[in-house]
């Protein structure tokens, strides 16, 4: 468990209850050893400064984020401050995350700002979307942030797949795409489930009235599905490929 607040600890000694503060936050994590390794090599201002960047990204998105988000934010946090230290600091742009993920990546940007006046250096600016990662993994509940880069991948072929399927360019700041790419994530976590528990694969006069209807948007639905299931090696059953094809159709309206 770790602890972050203001005088805590002042005149205590071990073994004594420490006042439960509103103010406090409390981050439990289900392995000592990685807690421990973590006190070791992560200095205090630095878990301090992941904090506040913490509180200020929950004010901003009005959510409370995982407890897990704290460890891993101050070690990439530490470590990029290292690299740019011994100038070895890395200009990666994932160029994904600033059109798939806004909220988050306004919080990268907001987050490396902060870093550069309290650190009093000057992080490269591709570490917003760095930083935007493990918000948007933290906010997905994702075991690592190597899982929601690929999502993030996935998504915007996705995307462009659309748009070269349909002939045209998505408006990737729309609400209408803001919720097409919450379906895809949600349709790839419940095909998971289904996979676990087995597959209950249904079919029915209305999907196949879909089909007929929609014929351009349900062969880009079949398109869509097929790259899911290469990427994470699921079968899409027939009633999410349905209402994948009516979120294809609601992306195309004007919002």
């Amino acid at each position: 468990m770790i602890i972050v607040g203001k005088g805590i600890g002042f005149s205590a000694r071990r073994g004594d209850i420490l006042n439960d503060d509103a103010d406090n936050r409390v981050f439990i994590h289900k392995k000592e050893a990685e807690i421990l390794h973590f006190i070791d090599f992560i200095p205090v201002d630095i878990i301090e400064l992941t904090n506040k960047i913490i509180q200020k990204s929950e004010h901003h998105l009005d959510e409370k984020l995982s407890d897990s988000l704290l460890i891993a934010l101050a070690e990439h946090i530490s470590f990029a401050i290292k690299r740019f230290e011994k100038g070895n600091s890395d200009d990666i742009h994932i160029h994904e995350v600033q059109f798939l993920y806004l909220n988050e990546y306004d919080i990268g940007k907001r987050a490396v700002e902060y870093i550069n006046k309290i650190k009093n250096i000057q992080l490269p600016d591709s570490e917003a979307s760095l930083i935007a990662l493990h918000f948007v993994n933290a906010r997905l509940n994702n075991k690592n942030v190597g899982e929601t880069l690929k999502l993030t991948k996935l998504s915007y072929q996705i995307a462009n797949l659309i748009s070269y399927h349909f002939h045209i360019t998505i408006d990737k700041s729309s609400l209408n795409f803001s919720r097409f790419i919450i379906h895809l994530k949600l349709l790839i976590v419940r095909c998971k489930e289904l996979q676990l528990h087995g597959m209950n694969n249904k079919s029915s006069s209305l999907i196949d009235d879909l089909k007929r209807q929609f014929l351009t948007h349900h062969a880009c639905a079949e398109k869509i599905v097929k790259l899911i299931s290469h990427e994470y090696n699921l079968t899409v059953p027939d009633d999410e490929i349905f209402y994948l094809t009516v979120h294809i159709e609601r992306l195309l309206q004007v919002d």
